[in-house]
């Protein structure tokens, strides 16, 4: 496979780089207004079980937790690649 990066043109590279950022940046924020109007929904209707109001927001948080938890991982790991060198 050939990198954009690897034959001289880095403009493609970082309109990729600035695509999957404006990308994630798009879903984070969808993802978390969906969340917390669904969470404020379920938290404040009153014919809602109480397992459900406790459940869905606690579901809510640890995916979100999870979610930062694995990009930051990432964002690290990628800082420090040490096979970024490597060539097909």
């Amino acid at each position: 496979m050939s990198d954009s990066r690897q034959d001289g043109d880095s403009g493609a590279g970082a309109g990729t780089g600035i695509g999957q950022i404006l990308v994630i940046v798009g879903l984070v924020c969808v993802y978390g207004v969906g969340a917390y109007w669904v969470s404020v929904e379920v938290i404040l209707a009153d014919d809602q079980p109480w397992w459900l109001k406790i459940g869905l927001p606690a579901v809510v948080v640890g995916t979100t937790i999870l979610f930062v938890t694995v990009l930051l991982q990432r964002m690290k790991a990628a800082q420090t690649d040490k096979y970024t060198d490597v060539k097909d």
